[in-house]
């Protein structure tokens, strides 16, 4: 059986690299974790039976791989904001909030990143992830409240506006 749900790895692949993502805030070191986090699922004796274990069972090995980069102190000086270099008048407001929300979450403490990634981006719920991460469900509803109200204070002061188009333009 559990080989059979790695099978189901490439389809979680880029949530995964989401996640990773918004933990370290680097493309190419989120890419680095999932493949060592891949790497280790793989060699692992014991692998949750069911999807939705082995799913959380995952994330939390992304989770762990990118707690034990971030403590060797690698990743800060390679942290740099997610502010993309892309020509605004090209996008429409969906893109234009997409790149505002990537931008406030570029600036948030990893730990917000975290809670917002589990919830938010990867669609946990409150006790999927307060089972992943170990904490009370009511200490997970409270993070991501703070973590909410976090990114709605950056992105309040975000540099990314949505341009009104000049008459005939």
């Amino acid at each position: 059986m559990a080989r059979d749900l790695h099978s189901s790895l490439p389809a979680l692949l880029p949530r995964l690299v989401a996640f990773a993502r918004t933990i370290v805030n680097n493309p190419e070191s989120a890419r680095d974790l999932v493949q060592e986090a891949v790497a280790r699922s793989l060699a692992a004796r014991r692998v949750p039976d069911d999807p939705s274990a082995y799913r959380a069972w995952m994330f939390r090995i992304v989770r762990n791989a990118a707690i034990d980069e971030l403590r060797r102190n690698r990743l800060e000086s390679t942290i740099e904001p997610m502010v993309p270099a892309v020509d605004l008048w090209r996008y429409d407001d969906a893109h234009v909030a997409k790149l505002t929300v990537e931008q406030g979450l570029a600036v948030l403490a990893p730990a917000h990143r975290e809670i917002i990634a589990l919830i938010d981006i990867a669609g946990f719920s409150y006790a999927e992830a307060a089972e992943l991460l170990g904490l009370p469900d009511g200490t997970i509803m409270s993070r991501i409240a703070r973590a909410r109200e976090a990114l709605l204070a950056a992105i309040d002061v975000s540099t990314i506006r949505v341009l009104k188009a000049r008459h005939g333009h």
